[in-house]
């Protein structure tokens, strides 16, 4: 065999290695779709909700009731989801979640009044909560510690690109149609026909069950998990873990302020900054654009530094100073900017807030200290986001205090070790 010949072996055995190596990143772009699909379909309500209240099917303490009792049935969701995805595997869960939440947000766009539009928020939430403590259970399985911040990123990328694709998406799909009912059966065909499918192939419980994974990275995975905990833990351990209470803190100050933003930019924009639909549609955009940039940042130095709760206790308080800073100047693009910078401090917090969740428990056990943390938190934060829907003086002045607080929080919880 000729130098060349041999050459070419090599580089051929080296890039067969290499795609052998990287299956797990492939499983965590599956999760991110996930987490997108998910997003849009509890975001587009942000655009359509408006058009609805116009055209005199709901009314907007409906539309304030319905979003906060979403993230309440989100946050309960949260809690068995993630019992349910330890006692029987989170690929079944989360197929049956996917399903579910689909089936709701195409009830959502032929809901007949303000009844029906909260019935139907209710069971959306019930859906799309338990697929959170099931994408962390699967990167404590499929990721080594020192790689989890960044995997993290990868599906946390769905938060932050759903909003994005949300705002143009969703008004041209509403603009273009006539109806705001569009973009509701549109999400609900893409998650039962193009998603399901991909899920069930692809999301394995463990790399140990995918034909994908390589005997060499299967290895590296196990190397990298060899030194973590493998006892039992149950829910009254969970609660009486002095960290996991500054943890919850933590993210629900800055969950507060998220969800605020998340549900109420858009009618904030619209009524107090007087824009119009199509405008609003390009500024919602902005938060979620710094916040994808945020989290890629956060995410390689957190793993690198392995330190976590740093980045989240001070992402949290600047995400209550950009809130108070935006809302009390007059002008546009300048408050724009604040605030969105106060979103993009979610991209700071949560691939950190899960790494240290992850490093806290086993992984038999990841995913009931995951839906206790995500399940309490949006519990919490549905009181922000009901009290912003009803004024957003007070609710604004709540965001911004709890956001400071959780942030504090985080700090502490980095002196011990986080």
């Amino acid at each position: 065999m000729s130098a060349s010949q041999n050459q070419a072996v090599k580089e051929n055995h080296g890039a067969k290695k290499v795609r052998q190596m990287n299956f797990r990143w492939w499983f965590a772009v599956c999760l991110w779709v996930l987490l997108l699909i998910s997003y849009i379909d509890r975001t587009n309500i942000s655009i359509a909700g408006p058009e609805m209240v116009k055209d005199g099917v709901v009314t907007e303490s409906a539309l304030a009731l319905a979003n906060s009792l979403f993230l309440f049935m989100y946050g309960l969701s949260n809690l068995f989801g993630g019992y349910l995805g330890d006692r029987f595997g989170p690929r079944k869960v989360a197929l049956f979640a996917l399903i579910w939440w689909s089936l709701m947000t195409l009830f959502t766009g032929f809901v007949w009044s303000s009844l029906a539009l909260v019935f139907s928020r209710v069971l959306l939430g019930l859906g799309e909560g338990m697929h959170w403590p099931l994408n962390s259970k699967w990167v404590k399985e499929w990721f080594p510690s020192h790689e989890r911040a960044r995997a993290n990123m990868f599906w946390e990328f769905g938060l932050t690109m759903g909003p994005i694709i949300t705002g143009p998406f969703v008004t041209w799909l509403i603009l273009s149609t006539g109806t705001w009912k569009t973009p509701f059966i549109v999400m609900a065909v893409i998650g039962i026909i193009i998603m399901a499918p991909i899920l069930w192939s692809i999301a394995k419980d463990r790399p140990e069950e995918s034909r994908f994974v390589s005997a060499e990275e299967l290895a590296y995975i196990q190397k990298g998990r060899k030194d973590e905990s493998t006892s039992s833990v149950g829910v009254g351990d969970v609660l009486r873990k002095a960290d996991f209470w500054l943890l919850l803190i933590n993210w629900s100050g800055m969950a507060t302020v998220f969800y605020g933003i998340l549900f109420w930019l858009p009618s904030y924009l619209m009524k107090v900054r007087h824009l119009s639909l199509h405008m609003t549609g390009f500024w919602y955009m902005l938060p979620y654009i710094l916040m994808t940039i945020a989290i890629i940042l956060t995410a390689v130095a957190s793993d690198r530094l392995m330190k976590r709760s740093i980045f989240a206790g001070i992402g949290t308080i600047i995400a209550g100073v950009g809130l108070f800073l935006g809302t009390h100047t007059d002008n546009l693009v300048l408050a724009m900017l604040l605030i969105s910078v106060s979103a993009a401090m979610n991209g700071v917090v949560l691939p950190t807030i899960w790494s240290s969740l992850q490093r806290m428990f086993p992984s038999q056990n990841v995913g009931i200290g995951a839906g206790l943390l995500n399940g309490l938190e949006n519990i919490i934060a549905a009181v922000g986001t009901y009290i912003l829907g009803l004024s957003f003086n007070v609710g604004f002045s709540y965001l911004i205090i709890f956001a400071l607080i959780g942030g504090i929080s985080g700090l502490i919880l980095a002196k011990r070790g986080y």
